[in-house]
């Protein structure tokens, strides 16, 4: 009969900062995420006029092959303030609204429960 020793473990613990940086941005119909005109007017010739009020939500998950927009976010989310412009160039920023960091940051930190490993 072979001999098993058994180590417990108490917690394996893991911490890092996933950082986002934003450049470039551009809603060249200028409309929203229902597709519909953000300034709720069009043209004659149905081409959408006016600005946008851009935010953005960025969502850290697990790899998923198929993106799942309606499953939490795994590590985490951010949302910034509301951005005026429908195209904005980040590198160029120099005044950023209250509550803006770029790059969007993300802290995590995993931790394992505790087990057991099994040594022969």
């Amino acid at each position: 009969m072979a001999d098993v020793a058994v180590k417990q473990i108490l917690m394996v613990a893991g911490s890092g900062l996933f950082e986002l940086e934003l450049r470039y941005f551009q809603n060249e119909k200028s409309i929203d995420y229902n597709e519909r005109c953000c300034s709720g007017k069009a043209d004659t010739l149905g081409r959408c006029i006016g600005t946008c009020k851009t935010r953005f939500r960025a969502c850290l998950k697990h790899y998923q092959a198929t993106i799942d927009t309606t499953s939490p976010c795994t590590f985490g989310d951010v949302i910034t303030p509301v951005l005026e412009g429908t195209a904005l160039n980040f590198t160029a920023i120099t005044g950023t609204p209250e509550g803006f960091v770029n790059p969007l940051r993300f802290p995590f930190e995993f931790h394992w429960p505790p087990g057991k490993i099994y040594v022969k």
